[in-house]
């Protein structure tokens, strides 16, 4: 990697705003058309054996795709005031009910899942974020199946979700009223707590540098300890300020390698950031509500939970960003809800 895409991509992170997420040398800023609807590859055999139970976790036998249940219930969504990296976005401090269970991945979608279901890969994706760029491929980290796939669209993730609704419906399994797609802000925040009330799903988050964090280490890959143990192609973190390790290179990791929250989700906190379905408000309601789906209108979609690139004030339940729809980052994926879908605004 140059020492200029180097630059680049780090000032993407460093300079984020809670107001936006910056995509990467600004890929993506023209809005593309959705990819044409189609049904999943002959290859993907049939997705699930039997209908998913209420309350038990379910696996899409042919993509080695997991949900957990998530009860319905209720949560403060939000962060105090004395929560380290609290911004106004994240007030006031609102109690959502969330009326109805749903289920979510166990996992980020992998690499080896989107070929599966989309028919490219990760040189694809950075060929369609770069296409001045002679050989795309050298921007990516890591590439192996079970990293989770990144520059991808939230068009494109939907269309993912799509192409699963599709076929559940054709086998006969997919419940009345429900459909394969992307996390509320709501529901992402209320699954990623899974009944914490702190900053983290281990704790409150102890700042003890820019890029220290202990209470993270076990759960999350975040700035501060993404360089350790990786291998391959990444980026030098040699020079990012109070890192909980030494530097080293740095770069998306497999999934389910940190510990899960207490509903069996595994980085919910770093490792990339993920997209959810709606667009994002400039402030939480404050009033209690019930199955909130954001702003009625408008152009960015919410990104939750923070990349191995983040600072940990970045990495908590309650942090808030957005991005462009169309915007390609290699610090963003995503994760698969199967939810009751209320009616298109």
């Amino acid at each position: 990697m140059n020492s200029a895409m180097r630059r680049l991509a780090r000032h993407c992170l460093r300079s984020l705003t809670p107001l936006a997420l910056l995509a990467l040398a600004g890929a993506g800023c023209t809005r593309e058309a959705a990819p044409p609807p189609s049904r999943l590859p002959a290859a993907v055999g049939r997705l699930a054996f039997a209908a998913p139970a209420p309350g038990q976790p379910f696996t899409l036998e042919s993509l080695a795709l997991t949900l957990q249940p998530i009860p319905a219930g209720t949560f403060r969504m939000g962060s105090p005031f004395a929560e380290p990296g609290h911004t106004v976005l994240e007030s006031p401090q609102t109690w959502v009910t969330l009326t109805q269970p749903f289920w979510l991945g166990r996992t980020e979608v992998t690499h080896a899942q989107w070929r599966a279901v989309m028919g490219a890969d990760l040189a694809d994706q950075a060929r369609k974020a770069f296409p001045a760029e002679a050989n795309p491929a050298r921007l990516l980290a890591g590439t192996a199946d079970d990293v989770p796939v990144y520059f991808v669209t939230w068009r494109e993730a939907m269309e993912f979700c799509a192409r699963l609704t599709e076929r559940a419906r054709a086998e006969g399994w997919l419940p009345a009223g429900h459909a394969f797609t992307l996390p509320t802000e709501a529901q992402w925040e209320y699954a990623c707590r899974a009944g914490s009330l702190e900053a983290t799903y281990e704790g409150p988050l102890t700042l003890r540098g820019e890029n220290h964090a202990p209470e993270l280490d076990a759960i999350a890959w975040y700035a501060g300890n993404s360089s350790v143990g990786y291998r391959g192609r990444g980026w030098d973190t040699a020079g990012w300020p109070e890192k909980q390790y030494p530097g080293g290179l740095a770069g998306v990791r497999s999934v389910a390698q940190k510990r899960a929250n207490a509903w069996g989700l595994h980085d919910m906190l770093g490792n990339v950031y993920e997209w959810c379905r709606d667009h994002p408000t400039p402030a939480l309601p404050g009033k209690a509500s019930k199955d909130p789906t954001g702003a009625s209108d408008g152009i960015d979609r919410s990104v939750r939970g923070g990349s191995w690139h983040s600072p940990p004030i970045f990495c908590r339940a309650a942090h808030r960003a957005w991005n462009n729809p169309d915007g390609r980052s290699q610090f963003i994926g995503f994760r698969v809800a199967l939810a009751p879908v209320p009616p298109d605004r």
